[in-house]
C-alpha cells in the first residue's frame, strides 16, 4: 500500500468512529408500557385524589405553583452543592374513571450551575471602537440539565404518601 492511501483510509476510519458517537433520538427508546409507574388507580373521586396529592406535596415542603380541582403542580428547591441548584417539579393530574379515578404524576428535575460571566467595557468615538481594560464579572445560574424522573421507587413512595391522605 502506498503512503498516499494512508490519509484517505485514516479519514474514513475517523468518520466511521465519529459516526458511531452520535446519540440516537430519545423517542426511539419510548416504550409506552401499560404498567406505568406514573399512575395510581383509586376508588376515590378525582377531587379527593387531587386534594390528597396536594396534601402529600405540602407535607414534604413543596410550594404549590398552581392548583385546580383536577391538577396540582408542586415545586421544591435543593442546593446539593455551593454552585449547583436543583428544582424538583411534581405535576399531578387526576382523572375520573368508571371505578373512581386515576392519579397521574410526573416529576422533572432541573439542574442549574453557577457560571461566571465576564466582559470588558468599551465605547465608540466617531466610528472607532475602543475597549478599555476594565472588566467585570457576574454570577449567573445557567440551566445545565432537565430530566423527567423515571425511577419506579420515587413514584411508589409518592403514591404511598398520597394514599395516606385519601379518605378511609
Amino acid at each position: 500500500m502506498t503512503s498516499r492511501w494512508i490519509p484517505a483510509i485514516s479519514a474514513g476510519v475517523l468518520l466511521a468512529i465519529l459516526g458511531g458517537c452520535g446519540s440516537s433520538p430519545v423517542y426511539k427508546k419510548e416504550e409506552f408500557n401499560q404498567d406505568s409507574p406514573y399512575q395510581l388507580p383509586t376508588s376515590h373521586t378525582f377531587d379527593q385524589a387531587c386534594q390528597a396529592a396536594q396534601l402529600a406535596l405540602l407535607s414534604q415542603g413543596y410550594q404549590l405553583q398552581s392548583t385546580s380541582t383536577d391538577a396540582v403542580h408542586g415545586q421544591k428547591n435543593f442546593q446539593p452543592d455551593d454552585e449547583v441548584n436543583s428544582t424538583l417539579d411534581v405535576i399531578v393530574t387526576c382523572r375520573a374513571t368508571s371505578g373512581g379515578s386515576t392519579i397521574f404524576a410526573t416529576a422533572v428535575e432541573t439542574t442549574y450551575e453557577l457560571k461566571k460571566v465576564s466582559g470588558n467595557t468599551g465605547f465608540s468615538v466617531s466610528g472607532t471602537s475602543i475597549t478599555m481594560p476594565w472588566s467585570k464579572t457576574a454570577d449567573s445560574l445557567v440551566k445545565v440539565a432537565g430530566v423527567t424522573i423515571s425511577d419506579d421507587s420515587f413514584y411508589t413512595r409518592f403514591f404511598k404518601l398520597v394514599s395516606n391522605y385519601l379518605p378511609k
